[in-house]
């Protein structure tokens, strides 16, 4: 079965900056999930939503990422180790860079995001 990346979009985005106060230790928080759009069975998604608390700034975000195929989505596949752990695997390395650009961007050093073992996550859901 084919399987491609189509597009991704960030649909939330915020970033604030703490302007005279400073933290003491940034934190990240990642939180992910898929999605099967009833209008086009032949597509999937996957979701993220990105919360860092660095020392100086806070960062949101929330991206979709939609993955089509060339069969139908049957409920064998939506059960199935693709759209839980290889699909984030694909996706996640297109948001990991926006958030290293972005902030850079920013006038920030860039965040720079950890690797994520989504086998070892999709476990703990």
């Amino acid at each position: 079965m084919k399987i491609q990346l189509e597009n991704w979009k960030v649909q939330e985005l915020s970033l604030s900056v703490l302007n005279d106060e400073t933290r003491k230790e940034n934190s990240f928080n990642l939180n992910s999930g898929n999605f099967f759009p009833e209008e086009d069975n032949k597509t999937f998604g996957v979701g993220f939503t990105v919360e860092i608390k660095d020392k100086r700034f806070n960062l949101s975000i929330e991206a979709t990422f939609i993955f089509s195929l060339e069969e139908e989505v049957t409920e064998e596949f939506k059960v199935s180790n693709f759209p839980k752990i290889n699909a984030p695997a694909i996706a996640f390395p297109y948001l990991r860079a926006y958030i290293s650009n972005l902030t850079l961007q920013s006038g920030f050093d860039p965040i720079i995001l950890p690797s994520i073992n989504f086998v070892k996550l999709s476990k703990e859901d």
